[in-house]
């Protein structure tokens, strides 16, 4: 073959390669873009301010229900994991990670002072930082929880953090201090006790399972894991139901769990989630929500009067759509809350 013929060849290719590698680049950034509207991450501050996060063309914002005008701003190829406001509601902490966790395990916690919109990066770390939270009465500790690695748990399973457990940040001195060496396949709703030195957690009550059907017929449950040394854990809420919990929060006075868990199965066979209460004294459960829907993320106000949740009404559908509700502590008086950007 002549030489000429190889070089018109290997342009052509070249050309092709080029072409083939700019239409994926063309179409990551779509798929970047694609995402919009309202997410299911939000936070309430003692005023009673909120704020929420909202995908414009794929770039993800924090905004609060007094302005429409976003407090932050990421690129398209990030995501906004988690918030939380400071006990005062002065400032902001927010988690961020790439969207491909497959080729960037990387997680940046940043603070912003809400008076002046000045915004600061407090640490970074290579792994998988999956909710943050104020300490709920000293403004210079962040709790948080961190996942070992982001892979997938069988052939068939999709991809998801593992190997979690709990840590807190000193802002002033910058210290990370480790809670637990559980290593857990799931943690996930972290809350801080205002009464006594602990968090509470939901994880797989599944300390004494033998095998791996064991496991597989543990139940999630409310933990509570003592932050004074030695550190330990305990089951919180019902030890013998049969109902998993999804999702909760506690009351200040760390009386009540307001949790989120399956009530009935729909026509369509979704199931339908629910808030519930749990009196910590009396052992009663009483049903708090009927609304057939995905109703999840149960955040308590400050005066301990309210609940504000999502509730989901696209769920099990391509697309989900994300509203804001609040009703008073015992299920009364359920309305939706208006939010700038819908």
């Amino acid at each position: 073959m002549k030489k000429k013929t190889l070089l018109t060849i290997a342009i052509i290719s070249g050309v092709m390669t080029l072409t083939l590698v700019g239409l994926g680049v063309v179409f990551d950034k779509e798929d970047l873009e694609k995402q919009h509207g309202r997410t299911d991450i939000y936070d309430v501050s003692v005023d009673g301010t909120i704020a929420y996060v909202f995908y414009k063309e794929g770039h993800p914002g924090i905004y609060l229900n007094n302005l429409s005008e976003p407090v932050v701003q990421l690129e398209a190829n990030l995501e906004i994991v988690d918030i939380s406001f400071s006990p005062n509601g002065k400032n902001l902490i927010y988690s961020s990670n790439d969207k491909n966790k497959r080729e960037m395990l990387n997680s940046q916690i940043f603070m912003i002072n809400l008076d002046t919109k000045a915004e600061k990066e407090l640490f970074q770390e290579e792994t998988l930082i999956t909710e943050v939270k104020y300490h709920p009465t000293n403004s210079d500790y962040i709790y948080y929880l961190k996942a070992g690695t982001f892979q997938n748990y069988s052939p068939i399973a999709s991809a998801r953090p593992h190997d979690i457990d709990l840590f807190s940040f000193q802002i002033s001195n910058g210290e990370t201090k480790q809670y637990t060496d559980l290593k857990k396949y799931m943690i996930h709703s972290l809350q801080l006790s205002k009464r006594e030195n602990a968090a509470y957690v939901v994880m797989d009550d599944d300390a004494h399972a033998e095998t791996a059907e064991d496991i597989f017929v543990s139940h999630q449950r409310i933990f509570k894991i003592v932050l004074d040394e030695p550190y330990g854990t305990e089951v919180v809420s019902p030890k013998d139901s049969e109902t998993d919990i999804w999702d909760f929060t506690i009351t200040p006075d760390d009386d009540y769990f307001i949790y989120q868990a399956v009530a009935n199965t729909g026509e369509n066979g979704n199931y339908q989630y629910e808030l519930f209460n749990y009196n910590r004294q009396s052992k009663e459960v009483k049903q708090l929500t009927n609304l057939k829907e995905h109703t999840s993320h149960p955040v308590i106000s400050a005066d301990g009067q309210s609940v504000y949740f999502i509730v989901d009404t696209q769920f099990g559908k391509s697309k989900p759509d994300y509203e804001l509700y609040k009703m008073n502590i015992d299920g009364s008086s359920i309305v939706e809350v208006p939010l700038a950007m819908n």
